[in-house]
This record gives structure tokens, sequence and C-alpha cells, in this order.
């Protein structure tokens, strides 16, 4: 059985290595859609950035629905989401229902992510759920990765829409797989019914404060990664270099942080101090974000900082599960990805903002650190929470 789910694990992982093609699938075709449909770059952006805009309005709603109706309905219903945005996406002649197609496949990728998570969550609730998430947080970037390698050729061979629509199809064959695979069950809520449900279901102001800095924690990490992977395309293209090198020397950063997320896992279970070990990361990944600007040999430190950055990832993404009770899960991480998306969607403008009020190009680079480094303060806040609450506190 334990053999089970792993392949489980591999099955969900697959699953994100598709969400993140198809998220990948308009960057990788926007020439070709901007021409067709006639596009400024303002409304290319949009329909790209739509993916998951809207998941701090609704990744709470999305656990709490999994919670009421049931992990397979919700897993099912995002990946029926993505199948048929991305058909939409692939037949629409205009911008506005390209970017109502686009909004629903990210609708489903939202769902997705909670539940895929809470899902590992369940099956791993041991001393290796750190090394499942970091399978599991892997699969997106590599998705991402492959969609920016494969996708401009396919674009070549079938369209633009062809390629949106092979993303749908993708996507399709998983929802067939997971429809035979996932196991069924009553919903929670139902499952456990009677008059002391609500209690158990209803997370103490303790256990919301830890998840929401959990949430700050992953969020914090990401913004100062997302700054990096924005910015500094630009400042090398303004320091001489080329925009194919430029963007073959930032993806070093990305595949950089796909195959360690198991490793600092398991290093984590094997050391017994996975907090220690993530907060040396950020401590040590915070000032190498200052050294961008100036480094000469950039491939080597962005690989280095994807590195870095990659090992404590699963460590991040099992800190909820270190508070909440099985049955508040679904909840639980919907709450812990509200925190991560709106985070997301202030800190990348507010760089930019920052680039324009002190017109210093490498800027973006001091918040990037800074966030990096925030990440490894806020870790003792948590463990704090954790204690009183009665969790483990390595």
């Amino acid at each position: 059985m334990a053999t089970d789910r792993w392949v489980f694990l591999l099955l969900l992982s697959f699953i994100r290595v598709a969400m993140g093609i198809q998220f990948q699938s308009v960057g990788a075709a926007g020439p070709a859609i901007r021409d067709d449909l006639g596009l400024d770059y303002a409304a290319l952006g949009a329909i790209a950035g739509s993916y998951l805009g809207l998941g701090a309005f609704l990744a709470l709603p999305a656990g709490w629905l999994s919670k009421r109706f049931g992990d397979r309905r919700i897993l099912l219903s995002g990946l029926a989401l993505m199948v048929l945005g991305g058909i939409g996406l692939g037949l629409a002649p205009g911008f506005a229902l390209a970017l109502a197609c686009r909004l629903a496949s990210g609708v489903g990728a939202v769902m997705l992510n909670i539940v895929v998570s809470k899902l590992v969550m369940d099956r791993f609730a041991d001393a290796s759920l750190g090394t499942a998430m970091g399978v599991l947080l892997g699969a997106w970037p590599l998705g991402i990765g492959l969609g920016s390698i494969v996708l401009p050729y396919v674009v070549d061979l079938i369209g633009w829409r062809g390629v949106m629509l092979a993303t749908a199809a993708l996507c399709g064959g998983f929802l067939v797989m997971a429809a035979w695979v996932v196991p069924g069950g009553m919903p929670q809520a139902r499952a456990q019914g009677g008059p002391g449900a609500a209690m158990r279901l209803a997370m103490s102001p303790l256990v919301i404060a830890a998840v929401v800095v959990a949430g700050l924690i992953w969020m914090l990490a990401n913004a100062g990664y997302i700054i990096l992977l924005g910015f500094a395309p630009a400042f090398f293209v303004e320091h001489g270099m080329s925009l194919a090198t430029a963007g073959w020397v930032l993806s070093l950063a990305s595949f950089g942080t796909i195959p360690v997320g198991p490793i600092g896992g398991w290093l984590g279970s094997r050391t017994g101090r996975p907090m220690l070990i993530t907060a040396l990361c950020f401590l040590i990944a915070g000032p190498l974000f200052l050294l961008v600007p100036d480094t000469a040999h950039p491939a080597l430190l962005l690989l280095l900082i994807g590195v870095i950055f990659g090992l404590p990832c699963g460590l991040i993404v099992a800190l909820p599960a270190r508070v909440l009770r099985p049955e508040q899960r679904a909840v639980g991480m919907g709450l812990f990805y509200s925190v991560f998306y709106a985070g997301l969607g202030v800190f990348a403008p507010f760089a930019g903002w920052v680039r324009d009020l002190t017109t210093i190009d490498s800027a973006p680079f001091a918040v990037a650190a800074v966030l990096t480094l925030a990440t490894a303060l806020a870790i003792p806040v948590f463990l704090v929470l954790a204690r009183r609450i009665g969790g483990p506190v390595s």
C-alpha cells in the first residue's frame, strides 16, 4: 500500500505538469495570438496573467467546496474547467472570449492547487510528507519549462489554436485517468456529521494565525523569486545581453528548483530539523539576489539560487499539516493559498514602483532580497504558534 500512494503522487504530479504547460501556452504562443486576434501587449498580458489572477478570491471557496462536496468532485471539476477553457481559447474569435476562457482554465487550476495539496497531506501524514510535497511542487516548474521549450515548435507546426486545443486534450487525458484512479467516498462534512461536526471543522484563532503565517512564508519566498524572474531579463538586456541569451540564462533558475525539492524533503525528515534547513536556505539566498546585478557569471549564480530555493519548497507547503486536523485540511489549504495568491499580486508591482521611484535598475533585486530574508524571519513566528497549538516544532 505504501507503493500505491507514491503512484498516486505521480499522477497528481503529472496533472501539475499539464497545468504548468497550459499556463505557459499563452506565453509561448504570444506573438501568434497577438497577430491573429489583433491584440496590443496589454491585452495579451491580461490573457496570460489571468490564469491564476483570481486565486486570492477563489482559494478559500475552493477549499470549502472540497470539504462540502469531496476532493474527487473538485479535482475532476477543476480538470474539466481546464479542458473547456483550453478548447474555448483555441476557438476564440477575439479578446473578450479569449479572456473569459483563460479565466475558466485558471479557476480550474486554482481548484486543483488546493485539492492536490490536500490529497497529498492525507496520504503522507508522516515524515515523508516533505519529500512528497517536493515531488508535487517540482511538477509545476517542470511543466512551465517544458512548455517554454516545446510549445514554440508546436506553434510552427499546428498554429497557436492547435496548441491551445492540444493542451486541453492533455488535461482531458488526465481527467479520464483521475476519474478512474481517484477514489470517491463521502465528503468530509457529511461523513463526519453529528452535532459536533461543526466544532471539529472550525479552526481556532491560533490555528488560523499559524496557517496565515505559513501562507505568508510561502508567499514571501515566491514573491522574491517571481521578482527575479520578472525583472532580470530586462536588466540583462539593458546591460548588453541578447534577449534569447537572457531567457536561457534565467531558465537555469527554474530548472534548478525541479530536482531538489524531494531532496530537501528527505533532508528535513532525515535530520529532524526541517525548519532550520528552510531558514538557512533563505538566509543564504537573500544576499545572493544582491549579487545578481554585478556578477560576471549570472548563469551559475541563477542556477545556485534555483537550487537553494527549491530545497525547502516541499517543507514549506507541508507546514499547514503541522497544525490542521484532517477534517480541517481542505479549508485550511484554501486559507493558505488565499494568502499566497494575494501577496503575489502586490509585491511584483511594488518592486517595479521602487525601480521607478529610485531610478536604480538593480532596485528590484534588493526588494527580492528583503522578501527572501523576511521569509526566514517569519519561520520562528510559525514555530511559536505551532508550539502553542501542540504541533511539531522542529
